[in-house]
């Protein structure tokens, strides 16, 4: 039967490399030399003398150390097998650099990934990799096959679902740079988790999260009661965002927010409603367009600088703490439960129109059209804040008051 593969069917004879030892005759301190039509090395003047040590040197970078000659000409031989059937790449066999080692490679991704993500989006890709280079450490990449990422992967029983997808993920995408840049072969498969529920955050009603944003506003530095408001009424921008928007990004003439680098790896136009248009246009111009519009009032010790990432997730705490609402943190008590209000008055596809988790196509027409199909949308925020809820006790703007009602839309 004959062998089909293009890669069986070329060879090139190579007679590379070469067997040493850095030992010498005890008789007469002669180096030993490879034995005329003999295996092994002895020395030319006492045949008997043989050393108990050999190194195979193998181009400029490749050193190997044996104590039996039969095992360093074994190494050798396969060495140059490979380079005859091009199958050879020195990276394999470079012990003191290991360049090819797991937990150098990931090390090196990470880094690269840090220059272009933000500090949030990496940390969950460091964990997973961490796992991993515990488990593989400077262990050859090439030699990860499906079966140890497979074991990998169900030995992380103890993580939730969740952990484990994040953690696989966090390997592809790290497999496929090493892949890109190392040229080496891909995985052919990878192992699947199956379906992995995501559970709902903690979010608050409406008019609950009225009541908290009106405490907010009396209680707490007014740039951050805005900064809380806005995250609260335009749910396209996440938190770290809204602390990075400067003064120039903050068009006072178009009444727009713009955030020029944002996770989707796009620019996001967000118009602003009637009455923010109203307190930016109201608000003293800065002396730089590069000055933070978030920061910290005059007068105090951080004058001037920004807020961190967590000082909105203090302020709303707070203010939760205030009026007796429990397990709602920022991000869903802001972006989530404006968007889960929204499902009593707009479609699914209006609210995701508003979260700017659509095709470019559509936000290209917000934008070009000044944004005012947008605007409409967001001023219907107004129309639930202003209602009473039922037995709802918290103090709204209106005057409501009853208890506040936090809802959990969590998986048992």
């Amino acid at each position: 039967m004959g062998i089909s593969s293009d890669k069986y069917l070329h060879f090139e004879a190579v007679m590379k490399g070469s067997i040493h030892s850095d030992q010498v005759c005890p008789i007469c301190g002669s180096r030993f030399r490879p034995s005329d039509g003999k295996r092994g090395l002895e020395c030319p003047n006492h045949p008997k003398s043989k050393p108990t040590r050999f190194e195979v040197r193998y181009g400029p970078r490749i050193h190997r150390r044996f104590t039996d000659y039969e095992a360093a000409l074994q190494f050798l031989t396969g060495l140059r097998f490979q380079e005859g059937s091009g199958q050879f790449d020195p990276r394999d066999y470079q012990v003191k650099d290991r360049p090819l080692a797991f937990a150098r490679l990931a090390d090196e991704w990470l880094e690269v990934k840090g220059k272009t993500i933000k500090p949030g989006s990496l940390k969950p890709l460091r964990l997973g990799l961490g796992r991993a280079c515990d488990a593989w450490g400077s262990v050859n990449i090439k030699s990860i096959q499906y079966a140890q990422v497979e074991d990998f992967i169900n030995g992380l029983g103890s993580l939730s679902p969740k952990s484990r997808k994040h953690t696989l993920d966090a390997l592809k995408q790290f497999w496929q740079w090493v892949v890109d840049r190392l040229d080496i072969p891909p995985l052919k498969k990878w192992p699947k988790l199956g379906y992995v529920e995501m559970a709902f955050r903690d979010t608050v009603d409406i008019p609950t999260q009225e009541a908290i944003l009106n405490d907010i506003e009396r209680n707490e530095p007014f740039r951050a009661w805005l900064a809380v408001k806005w995250l609260a009424t335009y749910i396209a921008i996440r938190p770290g965002e809204m602390c990075g928007l400067t003064e120039g990004r903050v068009d006072r003439e178009r009444g727009v927010l713009i955030v020029p680098h944002s996770k989707e790896k796009r620019a996001k136009i967000i118009p602003l409603i009637k009455e923010d248009i109203e307190i930016v246009r109201g608000l003293p111009l800065a002396f730089s367009p590069d000055m933070p519009f978030f920061r910290h009032e005059e007068g105090g010790k951080w004058q001037g600088r920004p807020f961190g990432h967590e000082q909105l997730y203090r302020v709303w705490k707070r203010a939760c703490a205030r009026l007796g609402v429990k397990g709602v943190s920022l991000y869903p008590g802001t972006k989530h439960s404006t968007a889960m209000g929204y499902r009593e008055i707009y479609t699914p596809e209006q609210i995701k129109s508003m979260t700017l988790h659509s095709t470019s196509a559509a936000f290209n027409r917000y934008f070009q059209t000044g944004g005012e199909d947008l605007r409409n949308l967001l001023e219907g925020r107004k129309t639930l804040a202003d209602a009473k809820a039922p037995g709802n006790k918290l103090v709204t703007k209106n005057g409501g008051i009853g208890e506040g009602q936090v809802f959990n839309f969590s998986k048992k």
